[in-house]
C-alpha cells in the first residue's frame, strides 16, 4: 500500500511542535553534577599556566581550558600565552596559534619570544596558502628581537618566497638582513630548499643564479643543490647548461652530509609540513644520495596521507637499496594507493617484494591478497593465491575471504563460484564471513536456490548464521512474496538465540510493511517467542499502520498487545507517542489520539490534546 503525501503545507511546523511539547512535558531528570573541570576556574596566573601545561596534549580540554580562563578574563603570563601558541600549532590551530603569539610582548627581557616557536610559526605560516604575509610580521619580529633562526623555520620561508615573482631579489635580501642570526640555519640544506623551490616552478634561471650568489655569500652549496638546478635544466632540453651546472658541482660543491637531511626532513615531518619534506626527501632520493631507513618509514607513512605517487616513490627507492618496508607501513601505503584507485602502482610494489622473497609465511601472503583484491587487481590476487599453494603453503580463509569479496564486488560470480569449490579442495572450510559475503552478492541479484542453498549448508556445517545473514535472506523472500518461507527462517532465528531473533524481528517486520503486507506483520508479532526482545518492532509496525491510514489495525493490535503483553504496553505507549511527532498525517494522528483518549490511556493535559485543541480552534 502506498500514501500520497499529505498536501497540508504547515504539518512538519506542527509535528515539530509536537515534538517539542511532548519534550517538555516529560519529566525532566535531575541535572548532573558538574564535573570538577566545568566550573569556571579560580586560578591564579601561575596555577593556570601549570593546569594548561598538562591538559595541552588533548585538544578538546586546552580549547576549554583557554575558554574557560576567556570567560573568567583571566590574566595569561607571556609564557602562558607562549604555551598556548605552541600547543594549538601541534594541534594544527595556526590561526588560533597566530592569535596567541600575536598577544607576546616584544620587548620583555624577563620573557624573550621563544625561538622554536617562532621557528615554528614562521615555517607553517609560510607553508599554509594566503599566509605569507603574516609569516613576514612574524620573521620580522624574530630579527627585531634578534631571535635566532633556525633550518626549518628560514628554509621554508625563504623557499615560500623565492617561487614568487622577484623571488630571486626577495631571497638574496632575506639572506643578506638574516646575517649572524642565522648561525642555527644549516646554510648547504637552505640553498638546496630555495634552488628547489624555483626548479619547481619553472624558474631554472633564477635558481642558478641564486646557486651562485648564495654560494658568493658563503652559504656553500652541496651536491644536492647542484644536482636539482641541472636536473631543471636537464628537463628542459638545454643540455649545455645542464653539462656547465655539473662541472661546477664537481669544482665548487660539497658533499651533502647524510645527518643533516635527516634532522631537517623529520623536524618538517613532526611540525606537519609533509610537502616540504616531501620535496626536500625527493631532491635527496632522486639524486641518490644516502637516507635512512627509518626517514623512508616516515616519509612513506606522512606523504601517503597527501600524495600516494609520493610515497610509492620512496618505497621504491628503499626497495632498490635491497631493503623492505615494515609491514605497518606497507599497510599505509597500500591503503592509500586503494584510495586513490593506484591498483597498477599497488601490484608494481607487490611484484617486486615477492620477487625479492618478502612473503614468508601465510600471513604476508594474505596482506598482499587482500589488498590486491581491495584494489580490484583480481587476477592478480588469484595468482599469488595459487603461489601459496605451491609453496605447499596452507592459504589462511582471510585471504579466500578477501579475494571472494573482490570478486563479488566486481561480479564475478562464476570465479567466485569456481574459488568456493577449490577452498573445499584445499580443506578450508568456509566462515561466517565467507557464506555472509556470497549470501548478500546473490541476494542482490535475487538468486533466492543459491541463497538457501548455502543457508542450508551453513547449517550442516555447523557454522551460525548472524543477524546480517537471516536479514538478507528475508529481505529478498518478502521482496519475492515468499513470506511462508521468510517466516520459516525468522523461527530459526528464534531457535539459534533470542538476541540474533530481535535484530531480525525488526528488519522482518519493516519489510513487511514495506511491501504493505500488514495482515503478516500483525500475525508475525502476535506470534513471538516471550524471550525475544519486541519493543522495538511493535514500534515500527504501529507508526507503519497510523502513517498508511490504517488506523483501525493499529488500534486493534494496541488493544491485543494490552490484552497479552500488559508488562510491556506502557514502553509501547510511551516510545509510540514520542514517534507520533514524526508522522505523515496529523489526520491519522488524531484518530489513533482521540481513540487513545477515549480509552484514558491519553489525558487532557497531553501535549498532543492541547496541539489538536489549537489546531482545530
Amino acid at each position: 500500500m502506498t500514501m500520497a503525501p499529505h498536501p497540508c503545507t504547515f504539518l512538519p511546523r506542527l509535528a515539530a511542535a509536537a515534538r517539542s511539547l511532548s519534550v517538555s512535558a516529560r519529566p525532566r531528570p535531575p541535572p548532573p553534577c558538574p564535573s570538577p573541570t566545568a566550573a569556571v576556574p579560580a586560578f591564579t596566573p601561575h596555577a593556570f599556566h601549570t593546569h594548561l601545561a598538562s591538559v595541552a596534549p588533548h585538544l578538546p580540554s586546552l580549547l576549554a581550558a583557554l575558554s574557560r580562563a576567556r570567560a573568567a578574563r583571566l590574566p595569561l603570563l607571556p609564557v602562558t600565552r607562549a604555551l598556548a601558541a605552541s600547543a594549538l600549532l601541534r594541534h594544527g590551530r595556526l590561526p588560533d596559534a597566530l592569535a596567541h603569539f600575536s598577544l607576546l610582548p616584544d620587548s620583555d627581557p624577563t620573557s624573550p619570544l621563544p625561538a622554536p616557536l617562532c621557528n615554528s610559526l614562521l615555517a607553517a605560516l609560510a607553508s599554509s596558502t594566503g599566509s605569507i604575509v603574516h609569516a613576514r610580521k612574524v620573521l620580522d619580529r624574530m630579527l627585531a628581537g634578534t631571535v635566532e633562526l633556525d633550518t626549518v623555520g628560514f628554509g621554508v620561508f625563504v623557499n615560500a618566497a623565492g617561487r614568487k615573482d622577484g623571488g630571486l631579489a626577495e631571497v638574496l635580501r632575506l639572506v643578506d638582513v638574516v646575517g649572524c642570526q642565522g648561525r642555527r640555519v644549516n646554510r648547504s640544506v637552505v640553498v638546496a630548499m630555495v634552488v628547489d623551490g624555483m626548479c619547481r616552478e619553472g624558474r631554472i634561471e633564477d635558481a642558478w643564479r641564486a646557486l651562485e650568489e648564495m654560494r658568493l655569500r658563503g652559504w656553500k652549496p652541496d651536491f644536492v643543490a647542484y644536482r636539482i638546478v641541472a636536473e631543471g635544466f636537464r628537463v628542459a632540453g638545454r643540455v649545455e647548461e645542464e653539462g656547465r651546472i655539473l662541472k661546477q658541482k664537481r669544482k665548487l660543491g660539497v658533499a651533502p652530509r647524510k645527518d643533516e637531511y635527516r634532522e631537517c626532513v623529520l623536524v618538517l615531518v613532526s611540525n606537519r609540513l609533509v610537502t616540504e619534506a616531501k620535496e626536500m626527501a625527493e631532491a635527496v632520493v632522486l639524486g641518490d644520495f644516502p637516507i635512512d631507513d627509518d626517514v623512508l618509514n616516515i616519509l612513506v607513512v606522512s606523504v601517503s596521507e597527501i600524495d600516494a605517487d609520493g610515497a610509492t616513490m620512496f618505497c621504491k627507492f628503499m626497495m632498490g637499496k635491497g631493503r623492505f618496508p615494515s609491514t605497518e607501513i606497507l599497510v599505509h601505503l597500500c591503503e592509500s594507493l586503494c584510495k586513490s584507485g593506484k591498483g597498477e602502482e599497488m601490484w608494481e610494489i607487490f611484484r617486486v617484494l615477492l620477487d625479492k622473497g618478502y612473503c614468508r609465511n601465510a600471513r604476508d601472503y594474505h596482506l598482499v591478497v587482500s589488498f590486491l583484491g581491495k584494489a580490484g587487481k583480481v587476477r592478480e590476487a588469484y595468482d599469488v593465491l595459487k603461489e601459496v599453494k605451491k609453496k605447499r603453503l596452507e592459504p589462511d580463509i582471510s585471504s579466500y575471504n578477501s579475494l571472494m569479496e573482490a570478486l563479488c564486488r566486481n561480479d564475478l560470480l562464476r570465479p567466485a563460484k569456481k574459488l568456493w569449490d577449490e577452498m573445499f579442495t584445499s580443506g578450508c572450510n568456509p566462515n561466517l564471513q565467507t557464506y555472509n559475503i556470497l549470501i548478500t552478492k546473490f541476494t542482490e541479484m535475487g538468486e533466492s536456490e543459491e541463497v538457501q542453498q548455502l543457508f542450508d549448508h551453513m547449517f550442516q556445517k555447523g557454522v551460525a548464521p548472524d543477524g546480517a545473514t537471516y536479514t538478507s535472506f528475508i529481505n529478498m523472500l518478502c521482496q519475492e512474496n515468499k513470506y511462508d518461507q521468510a517466516l520459516e527462517i525468522f523461527k530459526k532465528s528464534c531457535m539459534q538465540d533470542a538476541g540474533v531473533a530481535s535484530s531480525v524481528l525488526s528488519s522482518f517486520i519493516l519489510a513487511l510493511c514495506g511491501q504493505g503486507n500488514f495482515k503478516v506483520a500483525l500475525s508475525v508479532m502476535c506470534n513471538v517467542p516471550s524471550n525475544v526482545e519486541n519493543l522495538n518492532s511493535h514500534i515500527i509496525l504501529l507508526k507503519y499502520l497510523t502513517d498508511v491510514g490504517e488506523v483501525e489495525m493499529a488500534i486493534e493490535h494496541l488493544k491485543w498487545i494490552r490484552s497479552n503483553c500488559s508488562s510491556n504496553f506502557e514502553n509501547v505507549m510511551n516510545e509510540l507517542m514520542a514517534s507520533l511527532s514524526t508522522s505523515a498525517s496529523l489526520q491519522h494522528v488524531t484518530k489513533l489520539i482521540q481513540y487513545l483518549h477515549s480509552q484514558r490511556l491519553v489525558d487532557d493535559a497531553d501535549p498532543w490534546m492541547k496541539l489538536m485543541g489549537n489546531v482545530y480552534a
